[in-house]
This record gives C-alpha cells, structure tokens and sequence, in this order.
C-alpha cells in the first residue's frame, strides 16, 4: 500500500507562465532547477523569484552541489517549502543545513546508484525529509542527474522504499500519462516527480500533456 496521501510534484518549471499552469488541486509541488549548468531547465536565482512568485503549488528548489551558505541564501530569497539535492553531496551538507534551514531538504538518488553518492540510508539518517528515486544515463562521457526521460527501474526502486519505511520517497524518472499509473502500482510510493513527461521542448510545459497526465494521476491515486 502506498502510504498517506499521494502527492505530486511538476519540476524542471522554467518560466512563471509554466509555473502558472500548476493550478490543478492535484498538483502538490513545483520543481525549479537553480544554477545547474548541465540541465537546460536551470534558471538564475533571479528566474527562480519570479517563477516561485508565479505558482500555487508549493516551490521546491533544486540545486547541484551547492555551497551551505548558497542554500541559505535561496531559502531567505524565496522562502520555499523544500530545497532538493540533486547530485551526488554527501550526507554532511545535509546534516549542516538541516537544523536551521527554514525549508525540507530533499535528496535525489539515482538508480543504478552513482559511485558518488552515499547509500539512500545515509541520507536518510542525515536528516533528509522525503527521497526521490530518479534514472541516470550517461551522456557524452557525463552522467546526467535526472530530466532525461529514461524511465527508473521500478524494481530497484520499490525494494529501496521498502528498506526506508519512515522516510516518504517519490518516484521519478521518464514518468507521463502514459505509465504513471503502472509506476506508481509497481513502486507504492509516497509521491510522483516528473519533468519530461509534460513538456512540448526541454524548459518548456505542454498544456495538452498536462491534462493527460493528470486525469491518468485521477486513475493512479483511485488505484492506491
């Protein structure tokens, strides 16, 4: 059984009028990617006001290997619900921000795991509140952290929500109308993260997949 109430979260948003088409009661959370050079949906913090100002759901901002004082410096200028780690940081940035941040701190892991990252247990125990359980590939020799619409390995992924039962942990990975309900019968999570499964171009939402996708969320949360 997936456990609580299960939510969704719309990220990679990259611009206020993309963020404004988050209206939906079902939408939960609205993913902006800051600074990560190596993801085409990144935006300036700057953007990232803007587009935080522009959205219903609750803002969840994604950083790559940021600085602790530069996570402090986006939660006092956007106030979001959640900061996301997106790459491989070690279980101590989470531990230093955690007591003060003012926001959840999010962590990404990626299956097959990066040799980088920590075990998802140990970000666990570092105080992360909610994991997201995302593909990886590699791409012109680098390994690409999510946003690239290969779809997780939904065995992989339910056996690590198993081993973390009092940690809520979203599915991600090449998600859209198409398959989400069977990921979410297949993997029981607390939550669903998509990016790609949405969009017309990489940054940019397609409003017609969005409908799609979430009267196929309606049927994935009455089969739960």
């Amino acid at each position: 059984m997936t456990r609580g109430r299960l939510s969704l979260k719309i990220c990679g948003t990259a611009r206020p009028a993309d963020a404004r088409l988050l209206d939906a009661a079902e939408i939960d959370y609205c993913g902006i990617v800051v600074d990560a050079g190596f993801s085409p949906r990144s935006v300036s913090l700057a953007q990232a006001q803007a587009i935080a100002a522009a959205s219903r759901p609750k803002v969840v901002i994604l950083l790559c290997k940021p600085t602790a004082a530069f996570c402090r410096e986006v939660i006092q200028r956007i106030r979001p619900f959640a900061l996301q780690l997106l790459c491989a940081e070690p279980p101590e940035l989470l531990a230093a921000i955690r007591p003060d941040a003012g926001a959840e701190i999010w962590k990404s892991v990626h299956l097959p795991r990066v040799p980088a990252q920590a075990p998802p247990a140990a970000y666990a125990e570092a105080g992360a509140d909610r994991l997201l359980f995302d593909a990886r590939t590699r791409q012109d020799g680098r390994i690409r952290f999510g946003g690239t619409g290969q779809v997780a390995d939904w065995t992989r992924v339910r056996e690590q929500i198993r081993r973390l039962p009092h940690t809520p942990c979203f599915v991600a990975g090449g998600l859209h109308a198409g398959n989400v309900e069977q990921a979410v019968a297949a993997t029981r999570p607390h939550g669903v993260d998509l990016c790609s499964g949405v969009e017309a171009a990489a940054g940019r939402r397609d409003p017609a997949k969005l409908a799609q996708l979430l009267q196929s969320w309606r049927n994935a949360k009455q089969g739960v």
